[in-house]
């Protein structure tokens, strides 16, 4: 079965799911529907050519990543979470950086945008040192939660003289250089909270 056919099944099944949730408690359908999900995206996953530990692996960052972000992202893929303006793009568990998993969602511009370089436009947050390991890219203005306590880095390509700004968990802010910018090594995420990545 291709990839296509597996993400028709997908969208079937939370049609479906969708439906059923009018006439289920409102906790047990959210309960049913975030499984077929998790299933569905576990095996594009493996349809992808990820192994059965691998894809189950992939998922559980992803997961993890969801918790984090309290509501505020979706999955769209098996390695894509859709922040409304942004994408956060998730590594296979062992590897450098995220490589595409299937089709790229159609609410997500291009999800390789971050992938070891950063397009014109965009403002891409890497979980490590020189652009690797996770990343969000952003494309839209807009606020935009970081998930990982890390020291990684950052690309500013957007248009050009765009300042982001920094916001830390102390409640203070530091306005980022113009685009175009970037930081390869250093960033302490530990300490951030958020970026709005235009002014």
């Amino acid at each position: 079965m291709g990839i296509g056919s597996l993400r028709s099944r997908l969208v079937v099944l939370l049609s479906v799911m969708a439906l059923m949730g009018v006439a289920l408690v409102a906790g047990g359908a959210r309960a049913s529907a975030a499984g077929i999900d998790r299933a569905a995206f576990v095996a594009l996953a493996r349809e992808a050519g990820l192994s059965g530990e691998q894809a189950a692996g992939l998922q559980e960052k992803v997961d993890g990543y969801l918790g984090k972000l309290a509501g505020s992202g979706t999955q769209v893929s098996p390695n894509q979470i859709e922040l409304g303006g942004a994408v956060l793009n998730v590594a296979v568990p062992g590897e450098n950086g995220p490589r595409p998993l299937g089709d790229v969602s159609a609410t997500v511009e291009n999800a390789g945008e971050c992938n070891g370089w950063t397009k014109y436009g965009w403002f891409c947050a890497y979980k490590y040192k020189n652009r690797s390991g996770d990343n969000i890219g952003m494309y839209r203005c807009g606020y935009y939660d970081i998930p990982w306590v890390t020291t990684g880095s950052w690309v500013n390509n957007q248009t050009t003289g765009t300042e982001p700004m920094m916001y830390y968990t102390n409640s203070g802010s530091e306005l980022l250089p113009p685009a175009y910018s970037y930081r390869d090594s250093g960033v302490n995420w530990r300490v951030v909270d958020r970026i709005r990545n235009c002014p």
